[in-house]
């Protein structure tokens, strides 16, 4: 073979370079978690130095000062915040993969839930990626449809090739008329008259092909006897429909050109193995003046835009070559327009002696329908805030009619589609009518082809494509543009891919999704997810998921933050009025076992309720700590702090501190914190509207702290390490009727406060 680049020059080669050049960015949780952190560390810290001097200046000993500013030290600032936000986005993967979507980096579930725009695919994720040839025609009877019945790829469903009058419907025909063209169905054989157009058309789709269909057993066709793309299978099982017979063994194939998204079309030069093409179009063909004067043919298919302004030809019924002129021409473009218009993908055929001396066969087109379930998925997340933009090869006409049927854009005229596989199995295919066409000449202002991209300056890119929502004949290199105009918009983006060339823009993208079933090696590797099972509905729930984890996280800090402020504020307090520290060091660090253990991390893995789904994706830019969840940390810190004081004060007789003094103030400390922990597993509902068993982890954690401060105050070689002695039954009921209160300050400030303390806002 000749070899004409290798390395970094191959195809491959410049995706790998691309690749390296394009910047990972940080996931907004990162930053916020960085933020945070750094500024909780300095505040404490400082804090913490004010208060050990304060005391120190106030008269108390050193080594008690000391030893108690390094137990708040450790308690104040939040190190359990890495293992939260880790568990939480852990067990959030693991939830994904159930649901078929594989994340690869942790900060990616979270993204998902931040997410402004999903732009995706639309073959094999928004549709079902099952092609069936449904309607084909050819300007030998340009007066006549021709429609194949049955769907899929089993032949065993004995689809066929219909010819009507002209079907498609104007304002100026009537019901009657309309009624009486589609009366004179008929099915077309080899003895039809039509027969050498039709084979014409079909003998291209199978000779420019790459697909394979075994031969069945009259039981329908198995997975494993299918080979190739689905587009081409869909040709060659229209074809065996037709009664056309694949011509491909009667071929030696001597050149391919693939198709390609910048070229748009395939072709293929063979030369029949016996000397005769068994198709008379062919032969006449053959026959015309043909540089390699070896009986050879081109045959091509792609796009009609790509095709028709290549041949000077059209084959004529008898099988011959008739001038294509200008009129012919815009006789097929409207013609694929109007399938297209009816969601379908419409290809063109053609051949000849040479790519210069093309003759148009007709046209084929095929139905993808939406995926079962996709136009839910689409209608949950635009209820949530997220736009969905479609981005596809395919015509303008075809996005916008599947656009519609998903709801990507206004609603659709569902009369024009079938409603199930059922309806759609052995009926023929319905052309879209006039008031469907011209509704998607109306909804164009909101769709851009990859040809616009291009004239759009990179500067002006992010401001141009505003409100668009379809983006159509593109090809994977404006996927990075796109990527990039959006977030310098300020979007969250969310990119599907499954290309080798998509890998670039899946990198660039905050959250970049794969196609596991169809999804190349590169795209899954570039990719932050990947969808096991291609389907659109599990970015839905993904992004659901991500979205549900970061208000769990923020429950956490809303309970770490008001018990840091409260041990602070205590010890402040204290030290300020010049008394004994309430709290001892041992009783600081076990209060810190809490905040930071199981009862803080169970918060993560709370069930996410309704209200927390439909809610607007927050901004990149917007704090972790919002106002309203630092209103609730500190109102909830307030009242912890002035019942252990209480308790402190009253137990404080005769001026000095005894064990029972720091148990009381210990163990009311704790038991505030955890009902604190229980009213801090939502941030609207109150603590009556939760579910007790709706959190099996919570209770388990709530349960061991429970049996853990117990020993502490029970257990006498416990009592010896916190300085703690055994408290009567009496003293207990007195603390959980004190603790309990937190519950009703957190009922009150839910019910009366909501404006003030909640932070979701419903999209």
């Amino acid at each position: 073979g000749l070899v004409v680049a290798v390395g970094m020059s191959t195809e491959f080669g410049k995706v790998a370079k691309e690749l390296s050049e394009v910047e990972e960015r940080k996931s907004p949780l990162q930053i916020k978690i960085d933020e945070l952190g750094k500024n909780l560390a300095f505040v404490s810290s400082a804090a913490i130095v004010l208060l050990a001097l304060l005391g120190w200046g106030l008269g108390r000993p050193f080594l008690e000062t000391v030893t108690v500013a390094v137990s708040l030290a450790v308690a104040a600032i939040p190190e359990g915040l890495p293992i939260c936000v880790t568990v939480t986005l852990a067990l959030g993967v693991l939830r994904m993969a159930r649901r078929n979507a594989i994340v690869k980096k942790l900060p990616a579930v979270e993204s998902l839930g931040c997410a402004t725009v999903v732009a995706s695919d639309k073959t094999g994720t928004l549709t079902q990626n099952e092609m069936t040839a449904r309607s084909m025609y050819t300007l030998a009877f340009p007066q006549h449809t021709f429609e194949l019945t049955g769907v899929g790829y089993d032949l065993s469903t004995r689809g066929e090739l219909i010819r009507h009058g002209d079907t498609v419907s104007s304002k100026s025909k009537s019901r009657r008329d309309n009624l009486k063209s589609h009366s004179s169905a008929r099915r077309m054989d080899k003895m039809s008259a039509e027969n050498d157009a039709i084979s014409a058309v079909f003998g291209v789709a199978s000779v420019c092909n790459n697909a394979t269909i075994a031969a069945t057993n009259g039981e329908g066709i198995s997975g494993a006897a299918l080979s190739g793309q689905p587009t081409e299978l869909a040709l060659l099982v229209g074809s065996a429909k037709a009664g056309i017979t694949d011509p491909r063994p009667l071929y030696h194939r001597l050149q391919e050109i693939p198709f390609t998204s910048e070229r748009k079309r395939m072709e293929v030069r063979a030369r029949p193995v016996g000397g005769a093409h068994p198709c008379t179009a062919f032969r006449m063909a053959a026959r015309r003046p043909n540089p390699h004067r070896d009986g050879c043919l081109y045959f091509v298919k792609g796009m009609p835009e790509a095709i028709l302004g290549e041949c000077t030809t059209y084959t004529a019924p008898d099988g011959s070559a008739w001038e294509l002129n200008d009129d012919g021409k815009r006789r097929a473009r409207s013609k694929a327009r109007r399938m297209a218009a009816g969601g379908l993908r419409v290809l063109a055929m053609a051949y000849g002696p040479s790519i210069d001396d093309l003759t148009f066969a007709g046209l084929i087109a095929m139905e993808d329908p939406p995926r079962e379930g996709v136009v839910d998925a689409v209608q949950q997340l635009k209820r949530g805030g997220v736009k969905v933009i479609m981005v596809t090869g395919d015509s303008k006409e075809t996005a916008l009619a599947i656009a519609k049927r998903c709801t990507i854009i206004q609603d659709y005229d569902h009369h024009d589609t079938f409603s199930s596989n059922e309806n759609r199995r052995n009926a023929p295919y319905r052309h879209a009518s006039s008031e469907a066409f011209d509704e998607l000449e109306s909804a164009a202002g909101v769709a851009l082809s990859g040809e616009d991209l291009d004239n759009i300056p990179p500067r002006n890119l992010h401001d141009s494509i505003v409100g668009i929502s379809v983006f159509y004949r593109v090809a994977p290199r404006h996927k990075l543009s796109l990527v990039q105009a959006l977030q310098r918009h300020g979007e969250i983006v969310a990119m599907t891919g499954d290309g080798v060339n998509d890998a670039t823009a899946l990198k660039a993208a905050d959250i970049g999704v794969a196609m596991g079933k169809g999804g190349t090696d590169v795209a899954k590797e570039a990719a932050d997810v990947v969808l096991a099972d291609d389907d659109f509905a599990t970015i839905t729930k993904a992004i659901a998921e991500g979205k549900g984890i970061f208000f769990n996280i923020r429950n956490f800090l809303a309970f770490q933050l008001s018990t840091s402020f409260a041990a602070l504020t205590i010890e402040a307090i204290a030290t300020a009025l010049g008394l004994p520290s309430p709290l001892n060091a041992m009783q600081i660090l076990w209060i810190n076992i809490i905040m930071d253990g199981p009862p803080a991390q169970s918060l993560g893995v709370e069930p996410v309720e309704d209200r927390v789904l439909h809610a607007k994706p927050r901004r990149s830019t917007d704090p972790i700590v919002t106002r309203a969840l630092l209103l609730r940390a500190v109102t909830s810190a307030a009242l912890i702090v002035f019942l252990t004081l209480k308790v402190f004060s009253n137990e404080l007789d005769d001026g000095k501190v005894s064990r029972r003094d720091t148990t009381m103030t210990f163990m009311i400390f704790v038991n505030c914190d955890l009902f604190n922990a229980y009213a801090c597993r939502s941030s609207t509902r109150c603590f009556y509207e939760l579910n007790v068993f709706s959190n099996p982890t919570f209770l388990w954690a709530i349960g061991g702290s429970i049996m853990g401060q117990l020993a502490v105050i029970y257990f006498p070689p416990l009592q010896e390490v916190f300085q703690t002695e055994t408290l009567s039954a009496r003293d207990m009921i007195y603390i959980i009727v004190l603790s309990s209160t937190v519950l009703m300050l957190d009922t009150l400030r839910k019910k009366f406060f909501m404006g003030c303390c909640d932070d979701i806002i419903v999209a």
